[in-house]
């Protein structure tokens, strides 16, 4: 195994196959793991410092992600990702995001509008200063607020199973020349859709940003 893993001190015990899970899936999406690697539990635990069990509980995660597959005589190896597995995600993300901004709109509070609008010139100012981690963490927190609105803990963890993905392609998108300012529009076209409890438009509103999004990732990295 080429790539070589720091040993990481994990301050919650409950965690650490979370963590193994996020470390081991990243490098893959990273490409730090190349197709047709393979993953030996006793070294990425030694390299870790952790014991094996985490490791071969998040390695059964990849396999249901389908990121890893157990070939026999040859154990566990990185399958890989296409681009066909990327635009399957980003399917599957729109749909969840159109979905979920169409049931926040009927719940959603005062306090988190305006949590939303604020967000949104924040993100706006990062992306002007060229604080480019800064802003997309912001992003985070912008879809993190809509998805706790809808009160659908369901769809919210679909959603999370694709957080990572998604972080990494929003990161990827907003390096369009032009597309922070389009995410501003369509930003603030979702919070008027909210803001007038509108599910129809918000759902709307959530599915182009999406695609939007989809879009310019898909422009960027093919």
């Amino acid at each position: 195994m080429a790539h070589h893993f720091s040993p990481i001190k994990f301050d919650d015990k409950g965690h650490i196959r979370d963590s193994v899970f996020s470390i081991l899936r990243n490098a893959i999406l990273d490409k730090k793991l190349e197709p047709g690697q393979r993953l030996v539990e006793r070294i990425i635990a030694e390299q870790l410092g952790i014991s094996r069990t985490p490791v071969r509980e998040a390695i059964h995660k990849l396999v249901l992600e389908r990121l890893v597959t157990h070939i026999p005589r040859k154990g566990v190896v990185v399958s890989g990702f296409t681009k066909a597995d990327i635009v399957e995600i980003l399917v599957i993300r729109t749909s969840l995001e159109a979905l979920i901004c169409g049931i926040a709109a009927s719940k959603i509070r005062p306090r988190e509008l305006a949590r939303l609008e604020a967000l949104s010139m924040q993100i706006s100012d990062e992306h002007r200063k060229g604080n480019l981690k800064k802003s997309n963490q912001l992003n985070d927190k912008f879809h993190e607020i809509i998805y706790r609105a809808a009160e659908s803990p369901r769809v919210y963890d679909f959603l999370n199973t694709l957080h990572e993905y998604i972080t990494k392609f929003t990161q990827v998108a907003y390096s369009k020349p032009g597309r922070p300012e389009e995410v501003w529009v369509e930003h603030s076209a979702i919070i008027e859709a909210l803001r007038r409890h509108d599910s129809s438009e918000a759902e709307a509103t959530g599915k182009r940003h999406a695609e939007n999004s989809s879009k310019a990732y898909l422009e960027m990295a093919f």
